[in-house]
């Protein structure tokens, strides 16, 4: 057996060979229509106001979207400044109420009483219940003439729906 050839003996026998011709002639290229000739000039003419088009189109957006950014910040702002203020308002409206509350709390009016003079009753008296589907007499209301004299005897006593008459005296003072 032969001793095994090395691949650069292989490499150098394969290149030595020259390639066979070929035996049909190489066509040329089909070209049904030539390539017009690129003008430079040209091509950056009919770019160059689309460029700038476009740019302006990328600038303009950007900025109007900065405009509507900063406006809705401005929004923002007023709304928080108003909520604070609601805030605000709301607590002063319930300190004012529970401030109410204390000063019409019934020990309170009691002592304001007693400060001016007043007392208390002695006798608590509960007027009787009246229905209302009874219908009433309409009180006179026409003007006294001016010499005649006032009476407060009729203030003091009313009639009832039952044809009684409820007196009342003034308590002691």
């Amino acid at each position: 057996m032969a001793p095994p050839a090395t691949a650069t003996a292989r490499r150098a026998t394969t290149r030595a060979q020259p390639r066979p011709a070929p035996s049909v002639p190489k066509r040329p290229p089909l070209r049904i229509f030539e390539a017009a000739p690129r003008r430079k000039r040209g091509i950056r003419a009919i770019r160059r106001p689309e460029m700038w088009l476009s740019g302006i189109l990328v600038v303009a957006s950007l900025l109007a979207v900065v405009v509507g950014d900063a406006a809705i910040t401005q929004g923002q702002i007023r709304l928080s400044a108003t909520q604070h203020a609601v805030a605000a308002a709301t607590v002063e409206q319930k300190t004012a109420q529970v401030n109410v509350a204390g000063m019409a709390a019934p020990p309170v009016v009691v002592r304001a009483a007693e400060s001016l003079g007043l007392v208390a009753p002695t006798q608590v008296i509960d007027l009787p219940e009246v229905a209302l589907t009874v219908p009433l007499a309409v009180p006179d209301t026409s003007p006294l003439p001016a010499g005649a004299p006032v009476s407060h005897a009729s203030a003091a006593s009313s009639s009832s729906p039952g044809g009684a008459t409820a007196t009342t005296t003034p308590a002691n003072r």
